[in-house]
């Protein structure tokens, strides 16, 4: 199997190669496809030893950067380095592909290039945050969807217990509307429509959830609007480098606190790891008829390195094939509906 990575449209190009070339050390599964400057990847590449035969380089002259218009750009920007990768990316022995670059030409591109799945109205970004019982949740949609209507909502619910059952093997994921109440009747008119959708579904649906319960474990699944899950997930990271910032300042003023912290070293590293997005890799565009992962555009190699990884989970748990499956769901539902 092989993934194309697109190397140039971020903010650190070289440190997008390096991730590639220390995947090809590490991991024995998948062939790699890079686009972008063949000359800066060569470059980068030469100060690694790699198998060239599991690698293959398409050069591409252009960038699509955040000033863009994405579906200009998309059509326009034909040697760019993101419009070769869905190029590359519709061929039959191409599984997936990674980027850091605009999230909007992500999208786009996506949808003009590969196209959704049919019966999803709209894509949705799904990244994996901690919880503090050391699992995973997925926030469906962090912020491709900012205005949406309640049946993008429920597809969103879909797609999510399908990401958390095909790629962590949760047999029955708890799904949570995120709203500003646990009440079944709080929320506003898009929350509350969505909610009566969701209990007629055969998931398993644990109600209303507020937005500070995100990271408790208690839940696998958050669905929210676009909107929404973009302002919960800055604020957790923006919460998450505040609580360490605070926590570094009150060691580093203290002398004894500063003597007692070098026997907590390894524990701060552990809850710094768990903190970092890096981790994680990246948010899976959930709804399109291939697999792809948008990073973030700072991502290091580690970061890289953790978003192919999660292109060959995707693809070795059949998440496609089970976000259709998992579709007839809602099929049903409608159908039963109808017929009352």
């Amino acid at each position: 199997m092989k993934i194309v990575v697109d190397t140039a449209a971020c903010d650190n190009p070289e440190e997008v190669i390096r991730g590639c070339a220390l995947s090809l050390q590490n991991d024995k599964k998948a062939d790699l496809i890079l686009t972008g400057d063949e000359e800066q990847i060569n470059k980068v590449l030469s100060l690694y030893n790699i198998d060239r035969n599991r690698l293959e380089i398409i050069d591409a002259k252009e960038v699509i950067t955040n000033e863009d218009v994405p579906t200009v750009a998309i059509r326009r920007k034909s040697d760019s380095s993101l419009v070769k990768a869905y190029e590359a990316l519709k061929r039959d022995d191409v599984i997936g592909m990674v980027s850091a670059g605009s999230t909007g030409a992500v999208l786009s591109g996506s949808i003009l290039k590969l196209g959704r799945i049919r019966g999803i109205h709209r894509p949705a970004l799904a990244p994996i945050l901690p919880t503090v019982n050391g699992k995973e949740v997925c926030l469906i949609d962090c912020g491709a969807n900012v205005d949406c209507r309640p049946e993008f909502l429920v597809e969103f619910a879909l797609m999510g217990v399908s990401y958390m059952k095909s790629v962590y093997g949760i047999e029955s994921p708890r799904v949570g509307l995120v709203s500003n109440g646990v009440e079944d009747k709080k929320g506003n008119e898009l929350t509350k429509e969505v909610f009566a959708r969701l209990k007629q579904l055969p998931i398993n649906f644990v109600g209303n959830m507020e937005a500070r319960e995100a990271l408790s474990g208690d839940y696998d699944v958050l669905v929210c609007d676009g909107f929404v899950g973009n302002v919960l997930l800055k604020s957790v990271e923006g919460t998450a480098r505040m609580v360490m910032k605070i926590l570094k300042s009150a060691i580093m003023e203290d002398g004894l606190a500063k003597f007692g912290s070098l026997f907590m070293k390894k524990a701060f590293g552990k809850v710094k790891s768990k903190m970092d997005y890096q981790q994680n890799g990246g948010a899976p565009l959930l709804g399109i008829e291939k697999i792809v992962v948008k990073s973030h555009g700072a991502s290091n190699s580690d970061a890289i390195q953790a978003s192919i990884k999660q292109v060959e989970k995707m693809y070795e748990g059949k998440l496609i094939e089970n976000i259709k499956a998992g579709l007839s769901d809602l099929e049903n539902v409608a159908i039963g509906a109808t017929d009352n």
